[in-house]
């Protein structure tokens, strides 16, 4: 799969790119040709600035509703995760109990049949 598809899904994405990235070239070079040759640093300077302006995306508003669904969808997470511990702890600690009352039994028949050799 090529790249430049990955990058930018839609034809209409690619067009605002290059519009934003033309539009900083012409402010720079518009300052440059107004300003001279002296001029040439501030003008890449201007070029950087106005490229990062175009492309940083502005800070959107949040719905609510949307906010709210995140915020139950963590709080069912974090249950979710609570319950797997508790339910992990539980189960360790029934291992523990079989293992340790299969060692109580183990020891119960060896001392019974010592007992009954002896007699």
């Amino acid at each position: 799969m090529p790249t430049n598809i990955l990058l930018f899904s839609s034809k209409g994405v690619r067009v605002q790119l290059g519009l934003k990235i033309l539009f900083a070239i012409a402010l720079s070079m518009g300052w440059y040709a107004i300003n001279g040759e002296d001029s040439a640093q501030l003008s890449l300077l201007i070029f950087l600035f106005m490229l990062a302006l175009l492309l940083l995306k502005p800070i959107s508003f949040q719905s609510p509703e949307r906010r709210e669904d995140y915020i139950q969808q963590l709080k069912h997470n974090y249950e979710r995760r609570i319950d797997l511990k508790k339910k992990e702890k539980a189960e360790k600690k029934r291992l523990s109990q079989a293992v340790t009352e299969r060692d109580y039994k183990k020891e119960r028949e060896k001392t019974k049949r010592v007992d009954h050799k002896f007699f």
